[in-house]
């Protein structure tokens, strides 16, 4: 076997990685960069159980030991561990007459935090790069600070010192932090352009935790923007929640939380880096004038002019496409308000299906009547058969028999006043409207309700069985008329496709069930036929792709033992049925 050849390793520039992934660094060092590792610590679980009980503890960050020597640090300060304290990571070698310091962690203290004070350890290491350009990427986390009581350690004393307070961003002289604030929704701001490009294309998944502002001095008679600092990311709102500060040497990037920290990085640090930081990519930038309009290559020009043409084109297929999804989305809103509303909301949800399905003459009874007393139903509808009254409620969680057996009073109410028995009683529920449909119990109704419900010649249905209708009618597994027929069923109301011919329940599945065996008699199938699945009452369609017989390709088979390439993959214990040919 051939040997992975050897990473050459790019000694400038020299990167240190202080809580990263490892996906990240084995990314970068995949890539050949010069890299060194470091942490602000973990947080500790300390035992303090009891009042009076405090443990000493010392601080755990590590950082390289020539880190005045590096030129670029990547700091996750959403990205640490929690350990268990143990004492003998906590005594420190003494000498004689010499002494050493210890934080004191007391009741009802239980979880020790030594990282807000190991990034002040972390500036104080910075403030040694003299004379020299350097750059330091943090990605974000929400700003809190810490209070640390420091114990002076000799021999046979230890002496409590002055109160310290400590922030995790304090591994910088000034951040200008807002409120901390949470959520996904964010704009790239303009900037250079393949900066923003880059953020633009890894703003998918990410989300921010911390806002800031940009700092401000008074100038005579006004307020000043520092010239220094420039936003890069807001969210919602208008908030900064990413921004470059750029001074002579030291230059910081607040990133917020990139959910693809590997390839951003290393994206970063090839593309857009060397061009922004030139000194400390002494290996990247000795061509760089070759990117000057004086040096641009024949026909360049051109193909630049012919690549902002094709992104403005898909940019406004984007924008269009955008407006297309926001149109549809409110189109069939009534499909998610099935599933999650209640109360009027809900009313008028099942309202707008009931119009699709094409009944005639569905009246909002409440809106129609007024406010009453007497309990009525919230909903009639004309059927050539009747009368159908339906009664909805959104709930959090399963209908009482009181709530099933409601309609049944209006449904006599109503055959008196008609004086006859043509009324349809139906109680739809959005039960357990707080969870998703699939994690509900489904169906929400006990055997009991069943019964009865059959017994009082009244039907119980859910809208989530509405919300899957509509799919089952859109791919033409039942048909509007069909559907409309249920609603006036008794029991446990349920759609089921009519006129259905029996293929076959297959015998084995192959290459993940899109290849089944089945043994058919007297059922015509042909190539290209599209076939209905069942699997526990719930249906789908497929289309046959190859038909097998006696080990050759037909075009199609009324009889015997064949295999059947399908267009979706189907499970164990599924049925097979084509609509009967009438």
């Amino acid at each position: 076997m051939e040997e992975k050849s050897e990473i050459k390793v790019i000694e400038r520039p020299r990167i240190c990685c202080i809580d990263t992934d490892k996906e990240v660094i084995s990314k970068l060092e995949d890539k050949g960069y010069n890299l060194s590792t470091g942490s602000l610590g973990s947080k500790i679980k300390v035992p303090n159980s009891t009042r009076r009980e405090n443990h000493q503890l010392l601080p755990n960050h590590d950082f390289p030991l020539n880190l005045h020597e590096l030129d670029i640090f990547i700091i996750d300060l959403d990205n640490f561990e929690t350990i268990d304290y143990y004492q003998e990571d906590h005594i420190r070698e003494m000498h004689t007459g010499k002494s050493s310091y210890c934080l004191l962690s007391s009741f009802p203290e239980t979880l020790f935090d030594p990282r807000p004070i190991a990034a002040s350890f972390l500036r104080n290491e910075l403030y040694k790069i003299t004379n020299r350009e350097y750059l330091v990427i943090a990605f974000s986390s929400s700003n809190y600070d810490v209070e640390y009581e420091p114990i002076k350690v000799t021999e046979g004393n230890a002496r409590r010192q002055n109160i310290e307070k400590h922030n995790i961003y304090s591994f910088w002289e000034y951040i200008p932090y807002r409120e901390v604030k949470y959520g996904k929704e964010i704009s790239i701001c303009k900037s250079i352009d393949d900066l923003q490009r880059l953020l633009e294309k890894y703003k998918a998944n990410s989300f921010y935790n911390q806002t800031f502002e940009h700092p401000t001095r008074w100038n005579g008679c006004k307020n000043e923007k520092y010239e220094n600092y420039f936003p890069l990311v807001t969210n919602i709102n208008g908030d900064i929640v990413s921004y470059v500060e750029v001074n002579e040497f030291n230059n910081l990037i607040i990133l917020p939380q990139i959910e693809d920290k590997a390839n951003f990085l290393s994206e970063f640090l090839s593309r857009i880096a060397p061009s922004i930081y030139p000194e400390l990519f002494p290996f990247s930038t000795t061509f760089d004038w070759k990117k000057q309009e004086e040096y641009w290559l024949p026909n360049f020009s051109q193909l630049l002019d012919n690549k902002k043409t094709i992104e403005k084109e898909y940019q406004d297929q984007l924008d269009k496409n955008e407006s297309e999804i926001v149109a549809n989305n409110k189109k069939f809103s009534f499909l998610h308000e099935l599933v999650t509303e209640t109360g009027d909301e809900l009313v008028k949800a099942v309202i707008k299906f009931l119009n699709w399905l094409e009944f005639k003459n569905v009246t909002d009874f409440d809106s129609a009547n007024g406010s009453s007393t007497i309990l009525e139903e919230d909903i009639q509808v004309d059927i050539p058969e009747g009368l159908l009254i339906i009664e909805c409620k959104g709930i959090g969680g399963t209908s009482t028999d009181a709530d099933c057996n409601q309609i049944s009073k209006i449904k006599h109410r109503r055959c008196k006043q008609r004086n006859a028995f043509d009324v349809f009683a139906l109680y739809l529920v959005n039960h357990q409207r707080y969870q998703p449909p699939l994690k509900r119990q489904n169906p929400p109704f006990t055997e009991h309700q069943i019964q009865d419900a059959i017994n009082d010649e009244r039907g119980l249905l859910t809208t989530w069985q509405l919300f899957q209708l509509y799919q089952l009618v859109q791919s033409e597994i039942i048909s509007k008329e069909e559907a409309r027929k249920a609603f006036i069923n008794y029991g446990l109301v349920e759609f089921i496709p009519e006129n259905l011919e029996f293929i076959d329940e297959p015998k084995e599945l192959f290459e993940t069930g899109k290849i089944c065996i089945a043994n058919i008699k007297d059922c015509l199938l042909e190539i290209d036929e599209e076939i209905i699945v069942e699997k526990k009452g719930k249906y789908s369609k497929t289309k046959i792709l190859d038909i097998q017989l006696e080990g050759k390709s037909v075009k199609s088979v009324k009889e015997g033992e064949i295999g059947l390439k399908l267009s979706n993959s189907i499970k164990k214990k599924s049925k097979l049925w084509k609509k009967a040919s009438r």
